[in-house]
């Protein structure tokens, strides 16, 4: 385990929630102290809701992505970069883990395109440069990153935070990506955990509609991120206390591996 790369897609219960909160940033910090490097990519739907709520600005919705007009891009870059990206540092540095927030844009380190014009400015991500990732992670910081890239005319594209992480693993050849969510993986038509999946598995699964809405951009994050290098991808559990911990360090069988 020493010396490996993490890259974490951190939201949901285990962001929002004070007592998961506080076990996360606990572990982080102490497998950091264990030369395990670590990247951080958080999300915030509920945050930029809650914003556009006060805006009385629609939330809409499209196969789990959010439809991004200028109006909704504007409330996103301003949640995620700035309310949510500064409280999970200030979070992780209350518990002893060293910790540096930063945005896709910075250092271009996400470059994304439109692809459907239905979903307005809802980027997809076209390359990844990882240098300022790796400075930070060089100098001892859990780089922790706002999903928001830079599009070709350097404006800002929103982009969805288990896509971010998946291609950000990818570029990293990292050895693990970790979607950590509010389910305990991927479930089957009964509702029973499958604890893993291949890629002939999922497009089935797709295909007879039991990975649906917000699992589709997991799994395909997943598949992305072993297609561009990672060596293992997982989606956790993060409702359970110290699941990611567990599951580096004891081994645990948690959640759904996708394998290619």
């Amino acid at each position: 385990m020493n010396n490996a790369t993490v890259v974490i897609k951190y939201g949901g219960h285990a962001m929002d929630k004070p007592e998961l909160c506080t076990a996360f940033a606990t572990d982080l910090a102490q497998l950091s102290a264990q030369d395990m490097g670590f990247v951080v990519v958080h999300g915030g739907g509920p945050q930029i809701s809650a914003l556009l709520t006060r805006l009385n600005i629609e939330s809409r919705f499209e196969n789990g992505l959010r439809v991004t007009d200028e109006a909704t891009m504007a409330a996103v870059e301003m949640v995620l970069c700035g309310q949510v990206n500064k409280a999970v540092v200030a979070s992780f540095a209350a518990h002893g883990a060293r910790a540096a927030g930063i945005s896709g844009r910075d250092g271009n380190l996400l470059r994304a395109v439109v692809k459907n014009p239905a979903l307005g400015l809802v980027g997809e991500v076209e390359a990844v440069d990882p240098a300022l990732v790796l400075c930070l992670l060089q100098g001892g910081f859990v780089p922790v990153v706002a999903p928001v890239a830079n599009g070709p005319d350097g404006h800002a594209l929103n982009i969805n935070a288990d896509t971010a992480a998946g291609a950000l693993a990818g570029a990293l050849a990292a050895d693990y990506f970790v979607l950590i969510s509010d389910v305990p993986g991927v479930l089957d038509a009964e509702g029973r955990l499958i604890t893993a999946l291949t890629r002939a598995e999922i497009e089935k699964l797709r295909a007879e509609g039991v990975i649906t809405g917000g699992m589709i951009p997991k799994v395909e994050s997943c598949l992305h991120a072993l297609d561009a290098g990672c060596q293992r991808a997982l989606i956790l559990d993060g409702r359970s206390p110290s699941s990611l911990r567990r599951y580096l360090l004891d081994d645990a069988s948690l959640g759904t591996v996708v394998v290619n």
